[in-house]
């Protein structure tokens, strides 16, 4: 029994060492194709496949080529994902723009109620903070998602996130009609 923990020891401590070999390289490789928060995510999620599958690599110059291209197919994944959220968050925005638009062409008279600006601010109000301060951040504010994830310290997916959620919550509750004619005043 003994000697099974003192096994399993000594692989923890060759997989603690093999992983402060390469993730700092990694890391750096994956940083020149995305932000710094997703690059370490990316690399430690490979670690992690690597040990869950109990991988054998093949010991020498081999195993960085490998690990390297992990690492740059896991950033392409990431970025062509990245690319069909931002789509879809942009036919969001878009949706609720033309919404907007059909909602004044309704209007006699263009004008709108003061309760309903009032609404669209106590339905912000009602965010989680995290996602009310993105939320400001972007629409309020006009930053862009990597300013804010800079600022914030979150990675860009979050930032993402936290915007569509946040759509998604005016909508739901018949606000996201307004949201844009409060943007224009």
């Amino acid at each position: 029994m003994n000697s099974k923990k003192e096994e399993i020891n000594i692989i923890h401590t060759q997989y603690e060492a093999f992983y402060l070999q390469y993730a700092g390289e990694l890391i750096f490789f994956a940083r020149k194709f995305v932000d710094q928060y997703t690059a370490e995510d990316i690399v430690h999620d490979l670690f992690l496949k690597i040990w869950d599958r109990k991988s054998t690599l093949i010991a020498g110059g081999d195993v960085k080529n490998y690990l390297f291209s992990m690492t740059q197919y896991a950033c392409i994944d990431y970025i062509k994902h990245q690319t069909v959220e931002n789509d879809f968050l942009q036919k969001q925005v878009r949706e609720i723009q033309l919404d907007e638009l059909n909602y004044y062409a309704s209007s006699t008279d263009g004008s709108h109620d003061d309760g309903e600006i009032e609404s669209l601010y106590a339905s912000i109000e009602k965010l989680p903070p995290k996602r009310k301060d993105v939320f400001k951040k972007f629409f309020l504010e006009g930053q862009k998602h990597a300013e804010i994830a800079r600022q914030l310290q979150i990675s860009i997916r979050t930032v993402e996130t936290h915007i569509y959620q946040g759509l998604k919550f005016l909508r739901e509750n018949a606000i996201g009609l307004l949201f844009l004619a409060f943007l224009c005043t």
